[in-house]
């Protein structure tokens, strides 16, 4: 072998271990936080795919709407519209780590004439509830088939269900609240205890979990992957939720 082969051939390993050292091991984030077997986790509701470096939510909603309200097809179809468009906000690359993650956001929506049945239900404001809600988050597990999301309101015709089907679907994926439940009328000094309000450095003014209209920033993000790498709901800040098996997220702790 000549003097210039030996050297061509050593560049050529050189390069190839550099190569190595720029891809290391564990690089993507299917890697780092998928532990599930097969392609998608979860259950009935909602489900989950990680693959390499795109992160993809297949939501198969069965919409309701209470008889009391007299809608039109076209005002259920927009209604549904709405709410659809909300979910996909979450859909969008999000830099977490220095690293860009693609999320993607599949729904494929139904309607039915049964209330038990269905996966999103629009009813009337309640003597005690009006907006959004989704109580099985409260023992959130990716294959729950609990994680139906209520939509209160006494004019569904005019609303736009947008932001606030944002919001409840946070739920869905497995956060929980940001904004602590301190301010409810006759128990906030008791729930206040038990469901703090996040520290703004946490979730800032305008972040999606502390209401409907925020922003879903990339802690949001990350947050669902551990969501999902742990079977556990997020949260914020410590709360009464981690007697039920919910953990204060570790995206607060890199």
């Amino acid at each position: 072998m000549s003097k210039t082969t030996r050297v061509a051939a050593l560049v050529l390993v050189l390069a190839m271990l550099l190569a190595c050292m720029a891809v290391p091991v564990g690089a993507s984030f299917e890697s780092e936080y998928k532990n599930y077997s097969g392609e998608w986790a979860g259950g009935s509701i909602i489900k989950m795919k990680l693959a390499q470096d795109t992160l993809t939510f297949d939501y198969s909603p069965v919409f309701f709407f209470d008889s009391r309200f007299n809608l039109s097809e076209q005002n259920k179809a927009r209604i549904v519209d709405d709410c659809v468009a909300g979910f996909k906000q979450w859909a969008g690359v999000y830099e977490i780590g220095g690293r860009a993650l693609t999320v993607e956001v599949d729904v494929h929506p139904s309607t039915t004439g049964s209330k038990n049945a269905a996966s999103v239900k629009i009813l009337p404001n309640s003597l005690f509830a009006n907006g959004g809600i989704v109580p099985g988050c409260l023992i959130w597990r990716r294959e729950s088939s609990r994680l139906a999301i209520t939509l209160r309101t006494q004019t569904p015709q005019n609303r736009n269900f947008k932001h606030l089907a944002m919001h409840e679907f946070g739920h869905v994926l497995g956060l929980f609240d940001a904004y602590g439940y301190g301010s409810i009328a006759g128990l906030g000094w008791l729930l206040g205890w038990l469901l703090p309000e996040a520290p703004l450095d946490r979730a800032p003014a305008h972040t999606i979990m502390r209401g409907s209209g925020g922003d879903i920033t990339p802690t949001e993000v990350e947050m669902l992957l551990y969501a999902w790498k742990n079977n556990r709901l997020q949260l914020y800040t410590k709360s009464a939720l981690t007697w039920l098996g919910a953990q204060v997220s570790p995206a607060f702790s890199n």
